[in-house]
C-alpha cells in the first residue's frame, strides 16, 4: 500500500512538472503595492485646471435669502474697513426736545446721504465707521445734546462688469465687501491670473496678481471692487502643468523671467523627498508642428538655465528602488481579476516585483486574488538555492501562524504552487478498482460503491482504511478528501492465501525445471 501511495506521489509530481513546462514564457509581471503608484501621462487629464481651481477658490455659494443678508450686516458691522455702499440702509436715532426720532435713511447712488431738516452728507470713499462719526457730528451740530447714534441695518448691492478671457461678458453682482477674486469665476482655464485690470468709474485702471493674493497672500492684490468697475481679464501668456513629486502639482502661469527652477521653488513649493532629482522630464508641444511632441530631459544642474515655455508639462519622477523579483508558478492565474475563474486551464507563472524587507506573508496577500479553487495552497513550497521550504500558504491567508510566513523574499526565490488534484483512488478488495473524481463531503462508501462495492472473494466484513496524501491514516467515517487512497483490506482465504499458494506452487515448478536440466547435464553421455 505504501508503494502505491509513493507511486501515486511520483505521478502526480510528474504531471505537475508537465503543467509547469507547457506554461507560457510570456510572464506576468506583477509589482508590489508597497512601491505606490507611478505618475503617469493620463493622470493630467484628470487634473483640475479650470481658473478657479488654479487659484484654489471656493465654489461660488448662494447670494440670495434672508440669512445672507443678516451675514452681510454682521461682517460689514465687525469689519472697520467697510465702505460706505450705494444701497446701505441705516437708522439714525437721537433725542429732539423731549422726543426721540429714529430716522430709516439710504445711500443714494452717489454715495450721499440725506437728513431731513438738518443736511446732506457725502460718504464716497469713507469707511462705514467715518461716515456715521460725521452724520452724528453734523446732527450734534444742529441739535446739541441730541445724543445721535448710527446703526447699519442693511448692507447695499451693486454690480461689476467682467469682460476679456470669459466665456461671455457679464455683469458680477457685488457688495461692499466683494473682493476682485470673488467676481473672476467665468473666467476661462486660458485666462490670466497674473493681470487682471481694474478700471475705476473715474477712468483710473489697475492691474493686479490674484496668484499672489491667493497662493502667497498679497491681500493688496486682492482688492475690494467699487460700484462701476469694469473687469477685463487677458488671455495667459505661459501656462505650465506641473506634476509628480513637489508639495503642490497643478496649473501655474510663471512670469516671463521665471526658469524651472523657480517654477519647482515657488509654485510647486519644492521638491519632496521622495522625488528623483537627477533629472526632470518636459513633455513639450512644437509650436510650428501641432503633431509633434518632444519630451525634454532636464538635469538638476540645468534647472536654474531651463526656459519652461506655454503648454508644457513639467514631470517630477519618483525615486525608483532597485526591482528585485520572485517567481511564483503552478496553479496560478496570469489574467486580470476580472477575468479569473474557479479553474485553471494550464499552469502560470508570474514575476513578483517584491518591496526590500517584504515579507511571505505580504507577498501572498498581495496576490491572493491570483489563486483559485484548484490551487493546492498548503502544499506550497519555496525553493531557494538547494533548500525547499513548505509554506502554508493556506494557514498564511486565514491568519494563522506559520512558520515561513514571515521570512523575508530574497531574490531568485521560487514559489510552486501545485495543482489540487480532484480524484480519490480505491484499490483491494473491491470489484473494479481504479480512480475516480473527487466529490466533497463524500466518505469512503461513496468511492467504494463506484468502484463496484467490496469483492466477496477478496473482502469478507467491509473493511477498509483511508490514507490521505500526506501518508495520514484517517479515521473510517471521514470525510474523503481529494487525492486520499481508500483500500479495501484482503482479508479472506482465497485472497491471502491463494495468492501464497500460487506463489509456492510457481517457485515449485521453476525448481524442479531447474534440477531437471541439471540432471540431464550429468547423465549426457561423453
Amino acid at each position: 500500500m505504501r508503494s502505491l501511495q509513493r507511486s501515486l506521489s511520483t505521478v502526480i509530481i510528474l504531471f505537475c512538472t508537465i503543467l509547469f513546462l507547457s506554461a507560457a514564457d510570456n510572464a506576468v509581471i506583477v509589482r508590489s503595492p508597497y512601491y505606490g503608484t507611478m505618475g503617469t501621462i493620463g493622470e493630467i487629464e484628470s487634473m483640475p485646471n479650470s481658473y478657479t481651481a488654479q487659484l484654489n477658490l471656493p465654489e461660488t455659494l448662494s447670494e440670495d435669502g434672508a440669512d445672507v443678508q443678516r451675514a452681510r450686516v454682521l461682517a460689514a458691522i465687525a469689519n472697520t474697513g467697510y465702505p460706505v455702499t450705494p444701497g446701505d440702509t441705516i437708522t439714525l436715532s437721537y433725542t429732539d426736545g423731549n422726543q426721540t426720532r429714529t430716522l430709516t435713511l439710504q445711500v443714494d447712488g452717489s454715495y450721499r446721504v440725506v437728513v431731513p431738516t438738518i443736511g446732506t452728507i457725502d460718504g464716497k470713499g469713507m469707511t462705514f465707521v467715518e461716515f456715521s462719526q460725521e452724520i452724528e457730528r453734523m446732527v450734534v451740530t444742529y441739535l446739541p445734546f441730541s445724543m445721535p447714534r448710527v446703526n447699519l441695518v442693511g448692507t447695499g448691492a451693486f454690480s461689476v462688469t467682467v469682460r476679456g478671457e470669459v466665456a461671455s461678458t457679464q455683469e458680477v453682482p457685488a457688495w461692499g465687501l466683494s473682493r476682485l477674486s470673488s467676481v473672476v469665476g467665468a473666467a476661462t482655464r486660458f485666462a490670466s491670473t497674473r493681470r487682471v485690470e481694474v478700471r475705476g468709474s473715474d477712468g483710473n485702471s489697475t492691474t493686479y496678481d490674484l496668484y499672489a493674493a491667493l497662493r502667497e497672500g498679497d491681500l493688496e492684490q486682492n482688492p475690494l471692487v467699487r460700484s462701476g468697475d469694469v473687469v477685463t481679464i487677458p488671455q495667459a501668456s505661459r501656462m505650465v502643468t506641473l506634476v509628480g513629486e513637489v508639495a503642490r502639482p497643478g496649473v501655474y502661469q510663471p512670469l516671463a523671467n521665471e526658469n524651472l527652477l523657480a517654477i519647482l521653488n515657488r509654485y510647486g513649493n519644492g521638491v519632496l523627498p521622495s522625488a528623483d532629482t537627477g533629472a526632470v522630464l518636459v513633455r513639450r508641444y512644437d509650436a510650428k508642428d501641432a503633431g509633434n511632441v518632444d519630451v525634454v530631459r532636464v538635469a538638476k544642474n540645468q534647472f536654474a538655465d531651463f526656459v519652461v515655455k506655454n503648454m508644457d508639462t513639467v514631470f517630477v519622477n519618483p525615486l525608483t528602488p532597485s526591482s528585485r523579483a520572485v517567481t511564483v508558478e503552478g496553479a496560478v492565474n496570469m489574467g486580470d481579476a476580472q477575468t479569473q475563474t474557479s479553474s485553471l486551464g494550464s499552469s502560470g507563472k508570474l514575476y513578483y516585483q517584491f518591496f526590500p524587507g517584504e515579507t511571505i506573508r505580504e507577498m501572498v496577500g498581495n496576490i491572493s486574488s491570483r489563486f483559485s479553487a484548484v490551487s493546492d495552497l498548503a502544499s506550497t513550497y519555496l525553493l531557494r538555492k538547494d533548500k525547499l521550504i513548505p509554506v502554508d500558504v493556506q494557514s498564511v491567508l486565514m491568519g494563522k501562524d506559520s512558520e515561513a510566513a514571515d521570512v523575508v523574499l530574497l531574490e531568485g526565490d521560487r514559489f510552486v504552487i501545485p495543482f489540487n488534484q480532484l480524484f480519490v483512488n480505491v484499490t483491494g478488495g473491491v470489484l473494479r478498482p481504479g480512480t475516480f473524481p473527487y466529490i466533497p463531503d463524500k466518505g469512503a462508501s461513496y468511492y467504494i460503491n463506484l468502484a463496484g462495492g467490496f469483492d466477496p472473494a477478496k473482502n469478507r466484513n467491509g473493511a477498509y482504511t483511508i490514507i490521505d496524501k500526506a501518508g495520514n491514516e484517517l479515521d473510517d467515517e471521514a470525510e474523503v478528501p481529494p487525492e486520499a487512497v481508500v483500500t479495501a483490506k484482503l482479508n479472506t482465504f482465497q485472497a491471502v492465501n491463494g495468492m501464497n499458494l500460487a506463489t509456492t506452487v510457481t517457485i515449485v515448478g521453476l525448481v524442479a525445471t531447474i534440477l531437471t536440466i541439471i540432471a540431464n547435464v550429468v547423465t549426457f553421455p561423453n
